[in-house]
């Protein structure tokens, strides 16, 4: 019965997909790519609801859980202060800005260097977020059919995201999340109440946790101290400081209808987020309390959804995999978006006929699922991963606040500075002096140098970037 209810969830995305093609009546790249900036409100925030909500903010979060009880939960809160930040700040500016992605902002004001720097940290990033979607797809088809081996599952796993966004682009993202996310929290909760019964209640689970890192068990429902506060803010200031610069979610604000759309999409969104974080953290929980010998701590969640009955494992499994494959499927699509508009049209095919770049876009997004796969194979720690990677955002949104907010701050020099001293902090707090680290967490490091290297610029060089509002100018 879960198979059956896994395929015809799978089978629903593929139909949606294949209607989204409809909407393009084009078939241009504007809307294959943004959906023609014809997103409103609702498909806005399930959208960067369903990109926040992936792997991730369930299958990692209840692998953090797994150990440091609740506090795991905070990642998706933290997700959501990002999007709001993106919401009242960004969301509008970037959406008349006038460019494609971010990295065409770059080269106005820093050069081609800056860019081409701007979108390998993209591409980098993104495509290691994407390989932890296809993890997650992989655990839980794993759990679902145990004969199909943890490898298989993640070929299995990429296809799936692959196919979602490279039939429809955009307007498959937006739509078929509308199903994910209904999905995601139908099977969150059912799961969820329905565990907790059949482990008999909370008291029941309490009593079987071992005493774990706390020593006494008390940091199993206490929401800071399982990660401690250190690493909850972290967290916090990680997620707040990564939305902004992200492709992904810019994409999200270009395609929506209006500035009051985005902003208010991203408002929803945020809100949509927080709740599945705290779901989750509980299979991760029970794990921890009756299956305490895991081999893998990523499989907590698959683990004990395997346990209930088969029209719940069902709904809570297809749910998981509808919030892999919203994160992944948005992210393909906007690394097709940067390869096409920042690597190709700038450098190779500048005159590339549009319905070419839709051709490219396609391939482009088959490329980036097979490397995405092999990344896959090699990476353990969802979150611990995760973390890592976004703290790079960290001196780009310093940088977008000068350029929307403080003009006149914002010098020739500041790109390469800030981004520049941002992540040697990073390198050396992270791999080479973990010393440097402040409380232990690279993302103090990072922010507190890049914010200095952005004042000691906006002291030190007299050459300021532009005067008053920015204004985009094609290049």
């Amino acid at each position: 019965m879960a198979l059956a209810i896994i395929i015809v969830y799978l089978l629903a995305l593929l139909f949606t997909s294949w209607y989204s093609t409809r909407l393009q009546k084009q078939g241009s790249s504007k809307e294959f790519l943004f959906a023609d900036q014809k997103l409103g409100t609702l498909l806005v925030g399930v959208t960067i609801a369903g990109l926040a909500i992936g792997g991730t903010s369930t299958t990692g979060v209840a692998q953090n859980a797994f150990t440091a009880g609740i506090s795991a939960a905070w990642y998706d809160v933290a997700w959501a202060m990002g999007a709001l930040l993106m919401a009242f700040c960004f969301a509008g500016k970037l959406r008349n800005a006038g460019f494609r992605t971010i990295n065409g902002m770059w080269n106005q004001l820093f050069g081609k260097g800056f860019q081409t720097l701007g979108l390998v940290i993209q591409l980098v990033t993104q495509i290691t977020i994407v390989a932890l979607q296809v993890i997650a797809g992989g655990t839980i088809i794993h759990a679902i059919i145990p004969s199909i081996s943890f490898s298989l599952g993640l070929i299995v796993s990429v296809v799936v995201l692959c196919l979602i966004a490279v039939v429809g682009g955009m307007w498959s993202t937006a739509l078929t999340n509308i199903i994910n996310v209904v999905l995601i929290y139908v099977g969150l909760v059912v799961g969820c109440i329905f565990a907790v019964k059949q482990y008999g209640g909370f008291a029941a689970i309490t009593a079987a946790l071992p005493v774990g890192k706390s020593g006494d068990g008390s940091h199993w429902w206490n929401l800071i101290s399982g990660m401690g506060l250190a690493s909850v803010c972290a967290w916090c200031l990680t997620m707040l400081l990564q939305a902004s610069p992200a492709a992904g979610t810019i994409q999200v604000a270009i395609s929506a209808k209006s500035d009051k759309t985005a902003r208010n999409g991203f408002v929803l969104g945020a809100i949509l987020m927080i709740p599945a974080g705290f779901v989750s953290a509980i299979f991760g929980i029970i794990a921890a309390g009756f299956f305490p010998g895991l081999e893998k701590s990523s499989m907590a969640m698959a683990t004990v959804t395997a346990t209930l009955n088969p029209v719940v494992c069902g709904l809570l499994l297809a749910g998981v995999m509808a919030a892999c494959i919203s994160t992944a499927s948005g992210l393909l699509v906007s690394l097709s978006t940067m390869t096409t508009n920042d690597l190709i049209l700038r450098f190779f095919k500048p005159d590339l006929d549009d319905r070419k770049q839709v051709v490219y876009s396609r391939v482009i997004i088959v490329l980036f699922s097979i490397v995405a796969y092999l990344i896959a194979t090699q990476v353990s720690g969802i979150l611990g991963t995760i973390m890592s990677v976004l703290t790079l955002w960290a001196p780009y949104t310093i940088l977008m606040f000068g350029v929307f907010f403080f003009p006149k701050t914002l010098k020739k020099s500041s790109g390469w500075l800030v981004f520049g001293m941002g992540i040697v902090a990073f390198v050396l707090s992270k791999f080479i002096a973990p010393s440097l680290a402040i409380a232990g967490q690279p993302i103090y490091t990072t922010f507190i140098v890049s914010l200095v290297m952005y004042f000691v610029a906006a002291i030190a060089d007299k050459r300021v970037c532009f005067e008053g509002q920015y204004v985009y100018k094609e290049s």
